[in-house]
């Protein structure tokens, strides 16, 4: 029914409507991903002029139409400036929201892709950031809420749970050493120790703590290789985003 209310959310885009309007979609705790009317959002003089662009964090006072939303107040709790006003930052920053645009559903409980977002903003502006890795953690994370990713826990031939070393050629799950060593199975991919590992933690830990590690070189490369396998059997999406990047 048409009336007002509040929501807390990210702005994933904005965009010019007519002459003085904006429309911006915002990924919401409230109601998942939505789309509402800033009338007159890009007048020099509106108060609605510094909510209504892409990276805010706020609340949002929202009247609910027949058919659509419209921002009546905003509330900026974060701008997020560090990735803004850094190039390489924004560039990254920027597919985030795309990814998370294009997964997110309307009416949707999308809380846990929400903080996902907010926290991988968050991170950018970490001293000695690491892109790579950032970006990485968040393409495997995203798959994870998504509900599309391989089973990484035990093998896929025996069920065990100890000394799992490759990855099967199908990227559907791992095999342990012995059942990796014998004939019978796909030729699947082997892998160090500890990206099994950095894959596992990504896999299971909760939102708050998933970008709060770091790998040695080499095992960096083979983890953000695995990622873009994943990404490429899992996601299947360009975005257009992705042609920007610069790391």
């Amino acid at each position: 029914m048409p009336g007002n209310i509040k929501v807390n959310g990210i702005v994933l885009s904005s965009m010019p409507i007519g002459e003085y309007d904006k429309r911006i979609v915002i990924l919401t705790k409230e109601l998942g991903k939505i789309a509402a009317f800033v009338r007159g959002g890009r007048k020099p003089n509106s108060p609605l002029l510094g909510i209504s662009n892409a990276f805010i964090y706020g609340e949002f006072e929202l009247y609910r139409g027949r058919s659509s939303y419209s921002v009546n107040k905003g509330n900026a709790k974060e701008f997020f400036t560090h990735v803004t006003t850094d190039i390489d930052n924004m560039m990254l920053g920027t597919y985030f929201l795309e990814i998370a645009n294009y997964y997110a559903q309307e009416n949707a409980d999308e809380k846990t892709r929400l903080l996902l977002l907010y926290r991988a903003l968050q991170v950018l502006g970490a001293e000695n950031r690491d892109l790579e890795l950032i970006q990485a953690v968040y393409e495997f994370k995203t798959m994870i809420i998504n509900g599309e990713y391989p089973n990484l826990f035990e093998c896929r031939s025996c069920q065990r749970k100890e000394d799992l070393v490759a990855l099967s050629a199908d990227l559907e799950g791992m095999y342990c050493s012995k059942c990796a060593s014998t004939a019978t199975i796909d030729k699947g991919i082997t892998l160090n120790k500890s990206t099994v590992y950095a894959l596992q933690y990504v896999a299971g830990s909760d939102i708050k703590k998933v970008f709060s590690f770091e790998l040695k070189d080499d095992i960096k490369g083979e983890f953000i290789e695995v990622i873009g396998r994943f990404k490429n059997k899992y996601m299947n999406h360009e975005f257009n985003s992705a042609s920007f990047l610069k790391i």
